[in-house]
């Protein structure tokens, strides 16, 4: 086995990323403002449309705009005067785990958004829990690196209503652990010479961000209807 596939799979990778994605994501009421920015633009363009296609054009919005948030992180390194966080995340870990934290960020804040937008009642601690473990299990799925249930089926909202109540911080902790080697191993294919590897990061990651974006909108959906 490689050395650098040796570091990869070493378990603490996955502690040292949530360690930083929690210093740097977004905090519930800073998704509650962009939310609440959005709908009002929305109310603007769309005057006629009732609260519920408001809700939906504004998740609409926060995962496009995630998406494309996600899609520069293949040059992390060029954004740390762009995007809050970044330079607090080279510093911590450098460039390499920045890369990957980065992305984790994008989707654990735009599913943030997407829990205020959408269960806009849900108290700040359970929606910052609940947006951990939708967009870590979205990513996994994405990954294929699990099995069973997705995230936006009956099955899917009962587990995560399951771990809100109970021991929350393990369970997520031992889904950074997964995510964090999953990211890792991925993130490889960025060292390809002449900035090819960036666009292959770059895809990835806007197709990542979609794919959790989309599941997290549909879970929220989904447990309203349920409720």
């Amino acid at each position: 086995m490689a050395k650098d596939e040796k570091k990869d799979e070493n378990p603490e990778t996955g502690s040292t990323i949530m360690k930083v994605v929690e210093t740097i994501a977004i905090s519930p009421e800073d998704a509650r403002e962009i939310v609440r920015q959005y709908a009002a633009q929305a109310r603007e363009k769309h005057p006629d449309a009732d609260d519920e296609k408001i809700k939906k054009l504004v998740a609409d919005k926060i995962i496009k705009r995630y998406s494309k948030l996600a899609a520069t992180s293949g040059g992390v390194t060029s954004l740390a005067g762009v995007i809050p966080g970044v330079g607090t995340a080279i510093s911590m870990v450098g460039g390499g785990l920045a890369d990957v934290s980065l992305s984790m960020k994008f989707q654990i804040d735009m599913t943030m958004c997407l829990a205020m937008a959408l269960k806009d009642k849900l108290a700040n601690e359970d929606a910052k829990h609940m947006s951990f473990i939708i967009a870590l299990c979205g990513a996994l799925e994405k990954a294929g690196a699990v099995e069973g249930a997705k995230i936006a089926s009956k099955a899917g909202v009962k587990m995560v209503e399951q771990y809100l109540k109970g021991a929350t911080l393990t369970f997520i902790k031992e889904l950074f652990k997964t995510v964090g080697i999953t990211f890792t191993k991925a993130a490889t294919v960025k060292a390809i010479p002449f900035g090819v590897g960036v666009v292959i990061g770059s895809s990835a990651g806007y197709a990542m961000t979609q794919y959790v974006g989309k599941s997290a909108r549909n879970f929220f959906l989904l447990d309203d209807g349920l409720n």
